[in-house]
């Protein structure tokens, strides 16, 4: 699933995080201003109600981070840059999301998507890991195909058919980030990420448009 794509490296405990902010970066009276969701005494083990209400009070809209969550994935979620989002929170994209953490949201952002879901028919092929693997190791260069393995093995363990309320197939495409440019790549329905070629092939064009493995990190 796509960091959600819909990234699970990010819950770490070793530093407290506040609505994505570390509280340890904004010490108290010096020069910066504070992050619009950081207040004196807050740490990460303030309930996620709390958080919430004072972000409510704060923020335009608002954002609860869940499982896989990351600055990009969270950004390409709401269809903001990851710029306006870091902005938003007077935040820097090394700076660690835990679950719950209540990020503020730019008033661009779109929210309704979030509670939709994607309901997809099954496809009618479905592929082996082995020939998934294969797939993706034609349409990726050579010295990217073992990193595109590992990612598509850890997203969505090789299943080409597997997907959830935002995210499809081997790479966990986002359909509700992408599926704007997608239409003039052919790709008019969600159910066509089944297929794990085209997958595969959507996958490579976000690495290009992304410049990088971003929106998988």
């Amino acid at each position: 699933m796509n960091r959600f794509v819909c990234g699970r490296r990010r819950l770490s405990t070793a530093t407290l995080v506040v609505a994505g902010v570390l509280a340890t970066a904004v010490p108290g009276g010096v020069g910066a201003a504070p992050s619009p969701l950081w207040t004196p005494g807050t740490s990460s083990s303030t309930p996620v109600d709390v958080r919430a209400e004072r972000a409510a009070k704060t923020c335009t809209k608002t954002y609860t981070a869940v499982t896989n969550d990351s600055w990009w994935r969270i950004a390409s979620k709401v269809k903001v840059t990851l710029k306006e989002l870091l902005v938003a929170n007077g935040a820097q994209s090394s700076r660690m999301i835990l679950i719950g953490d209540v990020l503020c949201l730019p008033k661009s952002a779109v929210t309704r998507e979030q509670t939709r879901g994607l309901s997809l028919k099954p496809p009618e092929r479905r592929h082996t890991k082995a020939a998934s693997e294969k797939v993706i190791r034609e349409i990726f260069p050579d010295q990217l195909e073992n990193r595109a393995v590992a990612i598509a093995r850890r997203e969505s363990k090789l299943n080409a058919a597997n997907w959830n309320w935002c995210c499809i197939g081997l790479f966990q495409i986002n359909w509700w980030s992408h599926k704007s440019w997608l239409k003039a790549e052919g790709i008019t329905e969600p159910e066509q990420l089944l297929n794990a070629r085209t997958n595969a092939e959507v996958a490579w064009m976000v690495y290009k448009r992304a410049g990088g493995w971003g929106p998988w990190e």
